[in-house]
């Protein structure tokens, strides 16, 4: 690959960067003559982004965040590294971007350096690495400036004929400016009547314009400041909300939603500060909006950030953290923020707001269709971080199947933020497109009547007059539009009595879309992310919650191409009908639920009871006396398979270009705790890796970076021993000696010797001369340790053609001995779940498959009622039936019979 030729040696450092200078925006009629300048701007965003990084002609800022993104990670771990930025970027570029920024820290010799400044100036359009991209990722990329101390000047003149463009073009260029602003010293060259013009025009999109934002902190102003603004207040949380913004400007909208206070209250709040000079405000009654002016900024910056950083500051660790983000800190002295959220949660933006979908990142997307059962309902019990805005749904769209997200806690916001997602613009440009809508006589079907669309599938804002692709699209578009709007009024509104019809609204929006891509073969996974699921689901609230679910998945479900819900549970008599009678086969009575949900959240390890409380509501849905016998069935599975594991875990592998193998899916299904664990694992590992299978050191290695708390399935919380020494021996990089490992590990010497005793017997641990080892190998390329490439795997997992019997035997005797429900077992008998007997693990001659669950059984034993006379060993039940409609007598024996637990 050429190199440009002013070949970086391209100096990153101080030419454009001004000692002494804050980050921010000033508005001059002549640029700066030192640093980055701009004379011909582009008037788009994606325009301008590239003449300032493009690394061959650009103005030089791709340097600049070479700079930054080197001087953030000097004398980091590999394993910080990846953290820091992964934590900084997050989700950008379909969670890409931190693996480009890390490659920017390799030298200048490597061409994986060169590739990634190749994909900057490509952000914000198109798709570079053949990921999807948009502004938001041209924003995440200057996070490193935002993050270090380096502050380039930047002179940009305002473009050309910038009037004439379309406002959309001119209002994403001036976030892009304004982003920009926090990273550096932005001066904006215009005219004194360009600058009347952009206050008017673009007040909300660029900080500071408005000449009534000119007012600066002198003596006076502080004084009364420091009178009405305490630290920790909600005139500082205003202030703080405010400056974390590109634009220093919200509507009052958006800071009613932030406060769980009336609406009276934050316009006193508001009214204070702008009696102080700290803000000003305007608009019209209707959409009236707040900015912080220069003085509030430094107040901000002086008086707030110092002691917000000092309130939020966090010990630093080198274990995973899910989901967690960096706050931007101002440039010049004073400590870092934290990598953490806000210390007040309680005010985190709540339905209604200002909500956007937005795509989530390869792994989240990876773990969704990995975990997903087929027409069934997961439960993955896997803590994790809450969002930032959490009615923000995510989006992806992968091989005919969609993926839609939402983090709740009540039926109103899951289902207005799942109807969101699922009617957001990208289904229709992406999935439901005029193509896919003719090629399966969807299309026709407007044209015909619409008695499939409208009379069974019960498909709403289908009018008469609906009968093209584009009347379809700017149906279901303004749909979700109109229930927008309704949100906002919910949040102006005194009283709860838009609730429910919000709720309703949400609830068929999101069963039209899902019988529409049902229509057109389309799968569906629906992901529900509960964070605080064990601290504040109360039974009142899970009730509500998984009732909704339960109405929400009948609507979602079909016999044929009739409506379960409209069949079994409808209690309008109008309604039902509206709707055809459907033509019930005996010999298959049962309704079927559309797509897949996944549900994630800390459930305390009691996913059992989550389940039965599932199976509860949909059993309590309450049929009306003319239903028909039909009633739907599905299954809820509490315990990940080895099939998720190794569908999560193939395409992790493959976005680092790595092929995954047997030996690698069993050590990943016994040692991480569910998918979502593995997906966290894997992302650590390096990219480009020509298609190579994955090896045991890399398996180690990403294990490794998990917190000893995200390791084996079938523990309660007192059982922490087994799960901090297989942390501690994948940790190492040597074999260590007993003594050793109870330091490291933190454990004492009797629970090391009893449960490090069960690991050697099964010979996932090795006891050698020098100590003891996990047995896989060690990432060390020199010395004693050099097994990088020899490809040790444990035991049990080494050959998976001819694997043990006996000690697959032991491992189950040895399991429920030490961590299963009762006795010592004298007589070890596999418990199949098959037609015939279960077979003993020490008569067969070709064990195979039913070693799959050998090495999970370790760590998730429990005794089965059915064997309460000859107790056996058994992997945790994984399933388990769900139904819901009327009995079906004449085949409760086939009930019986398919119903049962699958393998």
């Amino acid at each position: 690959m050429s190199k440009p030729a002013d070949s970086v040696g391209m100096d990153t450092g101080s030419s454009s960067t001004t000692p002494g200078v804050d980050a921010g925006i000033t508005y001059s009629q002549t640029p700066s003559l030192d640093g980055i300048v701009v004379h011909d701007p582009e008037t788009t965003a994606t325009g301008l982004w590239t003449q300032l990084t493009d690394s061959w002609n650009g103005a030089g800022l791709a340097g600049a965040i070479v700079t930054a993104v080197r001087e953030l990670v000097t004398d980091e771990s590999p394993v910080e590294i990846h953290t820091l930025l992964d934590d900084l970027v997050g989700d950008a570029l379909d969670g890409a971007l931190a693996n480009v920024l890390r490659s920017l820290t390799a030298s200048q010799s490597r061409r994986r350096f060169w590739k990634a400044l190749v994909v900057l100036p490509q952000l914000g359009s198109g798709r570079p690495m053949g990921c999807r991209s948009d502004l938001d990722d041209i924003h995440a990329a200057i996070a490193p400036l935002v993050e270090s101390t380096h502050t380039p000047t930047i002179s940009i003149r305002l473009p050309e004929g910038f009037r004439e463009v379309d406002t959309e073009t001119r209002r994403s260029w001036c976030r892009l400016v304004a982003a920009l602003s926090q990273a550096a010293d932005v001066r904006l060259v215009c005219s004194g009547v360009d600058r009347a013009w952009l206050a008017h025009h673009h007040r909300d999109d660029l900080p500071g314009v408005s000449k009534r934002s000119d007012v600066r902190l002198n003596e006076d102003v502080l004084t009364g400041a420091l009178d009405v603004v305490d630290v920790g207040s909600r005139h500082a949380r205003t202030l703080s909300l405010l400056a974390d913004e590109d634009t220093e400007t919200l509507a009052y909208s958006r800071l009613y939603s932030a406060f769980s206070v009336g609406h009276s209250r934050v316009r006193q709040i508001i009214g204070d500060l702008a009696d102080v000079d700290l803000v000003a405000t305007y608009g019209s009654s209707r959409n009236r909006r707040v900015e912080l002016t220069t003085a509030g900024r430094q107040f901000y910056e002086t008086e707030i950030a110092v002691q917000r950083r000092l309130g939020e500051r966090v010990s630093e660790s080198r274990k995973l953290c899910n989901d967690s983000r960096v706050i931007p800190r101002t440039h010049g002295e004073g400590a870092d923020r934290p990598q953490t959220a806000p210390l007040s949660t309680a005010d985190r933006h709540r339905l209604p707001s200002h909500h956007e979908t937005r795509y989530m990142s390869r792994r989240a997307a990876s773990t969704a269709l990995g975990t997903a059962t087929e027409r069934g309902i997961s439960i993955v019990n896997s803590p994790i971080t809450p969002q930032d805005d959490r009615a923000e749904g995510r989006w992806h769209s992968e091989d005919d199947h969609l993926i839609v997200t939402a983090e709740g806690d009540n039926p109103l916001q899951v289902w207005t933020t799942l109807a969101l997602a699922l009617s957001d613009y990208r289904t229709f440009d992406q999935v439901l497109t005029k193509q896919r809508l003719e090629e399966y006589g969807v299309l026709d079907m407007l044209e015909d009547g619409k008695t499939v669309l409208r009379g069974m599938r019960n498909i709403g804002w289908l009018p008469d007059e609906i009968n093209s692709y584009d009347d379809l699209r700017e149906a279901f578009l303004g749909a979700a539009n109109e229930l927008g709007k309704l949100t906002k009024k919910y949040a102006e509104a005194e009283d709860d009595d838009l609730r429910g019809p919000i709720t309703r609204n949400a609830l068929g929006l999101a069963g039209s879309l899902t019988h529409l891509l049902d229509l057109v073969d389309v799968g569906l996974t629906r992901v529900l992310k509960l964070p605080e699921f064990s601290r504040r689901f109360e039974d009142d609230r899970r009730d509500a919650l998984f009732r909704s679910l339960a109405i929400g998945s009948a609507i979602g479900s079909r016999y044929g191409h009739h409506v379960a819900y409209r069949q079994l549970f409808e209690d309008r008599s109008d309604k039902r009908q509206q709707a055809f009678d459907p033509t019930v086969d005996a010999a298959d009575p049962w309704a079927r639920l559309i797509g897949s949900w996944t549900l994630v959240g800390d459930f305390a390890g009691q996913t059992e009871a989550v389940a039965d409380a599932l199976r509860e509501h949909f059993g309590g849905l309450d049929p009306h006396d003319d239903a028909p016998e039909i009633a739907i069935r599905s299954e809820v599975r509490t315990e990940p398979t080895r099939r998720q594991v190794a569908e999560t875990a193939r395409r992790m592998l493959a976005t680092k270009d790595l092929r995954l193998t047997p030996e690698a899916t069993s050590v990943l299904h016994g040692l991480a705790r569910t998918p979502f664990d593995v997906a966290d694992a894997l992302q650590y590992l390096a990219d480009d890796n020509e298609g190579r299978r994955v090896d045991a050191a890399e398996v180690r290695y990403a294990l490794a970076q998990l917190e000893p708390g995200r390791l084996l399935r079938g523990f309660d919380s007192r059982r922490t021993t087994p799960r901090k020494l297989i942390s501690m021996l994948l940790e190492a990089d040597r074999p260590v000696t007993a003594t050793e490992i109870d330091e490291r590990a933190d454990v004492s010497s009797r629970s090391r010797r009893d449960h490090l005793a069960d690991l050697v017997e099964v010979s996932l641990v090795t006891e050698t001369e020098r100590g003891y080892r996990l047995s896989l190998s060690f990432s060390g390329v020199d010395g004693d340790n050099a097994e990088r490439y020899s490809d040790m795997w444990p035991a049990l997992v080494a050959d998976p053609e001819m694997p043990s019997v006996h000690v697959a035997a032991k491992v189950l005797r040895i399991g429920r001995e030490h961590h299963g429900p009762g006795d010592p077992v004298e007589t070890v008998g596999w418990p199949y779940t098959g037609v015939s007997d279960p077979p003993d693990l020490r008569e067969l001659s070709t064990p195979r498959p039913y070693l799959d669950d050998v090495l999970p059984a370790l760590w998730s034993v429990r005794e089965r009622s059915e064997y309460v006379d000859d107790p056996g060993v058994t992997p945790a039940l994984s399933t388990a039936p769900l139904r819901a409609g009327p009995p079906i007598d004449q085949t409760a024996l086939q009930n019986v019979t398919d119903g049962g637990t699958t393998r």
